[in-house]
């Protein structure tokens, strides 16, 4: 498990780069930009850390190192395990960072209470992407995963900018006890899409 996971946080360092720098620019601008004036700009970093994976299979797809790895002493529920395990890595680092960019502009506003919804709801976007993807990815490969990449970034960029101003709002019309609920949903179904990739990328053919 150390050797997967410190392959992809090298790989996140060569190739990744981009992909954390385009994050630094999105925290920048919600630093800037309240987040009722445009949500998408807060979701966006830690969307891109649940879905970190997903960039690295593709690079693992096209070197043929997921072939490479069958041949090795390591199973595929280990592979499988390694992939969530990073996925929730990446998630956590940009989403402590995007709460401390979000508590410098909230706090000194008097806001504390959008700072704890953002903190509820957050991880509902985080963790919900890569459930959705990886099992896709896992199963069928990368290029039917990012089909659902661009529908997924596609629906998130359009809901961002129709109700951007309306989702801490409805946040707070359900209370805390209906966010904790939302996200207690979220975290299941990522367990779900864990236990599910297991028994598809067991039955893949590489």
């Amino acid at each position: 498990m150390k050797g997967l996971l410190r392959k992809d946080l090298y790989m996140t360092w060569a190739y990744g780069r981009t992909l954390l720098l385009i994050s630094a620019v999105f925290l920048a601008t919600s630093a800037f930009m309240p987040s009722e004036e445009n949500f998408f700009f807060v979701i966006y970093p830690v969307l891109m850390g649940g879905v970190l994976p997903v960039t690295l299979l593709s690079y693992d797809e096209r070197s043929g190192w997921n072939r490479s790895c069958d041949a090795l002493p390591v199973s595929r529920r280990l592979v499988v395990d390694e992939r969530y395990l990073m996925s929730l890595l990446s998630f956590l680092v940009l989403y402590a960072v995007t709460l401390v960019v979000q508590a410098v502009v909230l706090l000194p506003r008097g806001r504390a209470g959008d700072l704890g919804q953002l903190a509820g709801l957050l991880p509902c976007f985080g963790l919900a992407a890569p459930a959705v993807m990886l099992p896709i990815t896992l199963r069928w490969g990368v290029e039917k995963g990012r089909l659902v990449y661009f529908f997924f970034i596609g629906a998130l960029v359009a809901a961002g900018l129709i109700f951007s101003r309306s989702v801490l709002g409805v946040s707070g019309a359900i209370g805390t006890w209906g966010v904790a609920a939302v996200l207690g949903g979220t975290v299941l179904f990522f367990i779900a899409s864990w236990l599910l990739s297991r028994r598809l990328y067991e039955k893949r053919e590489l």
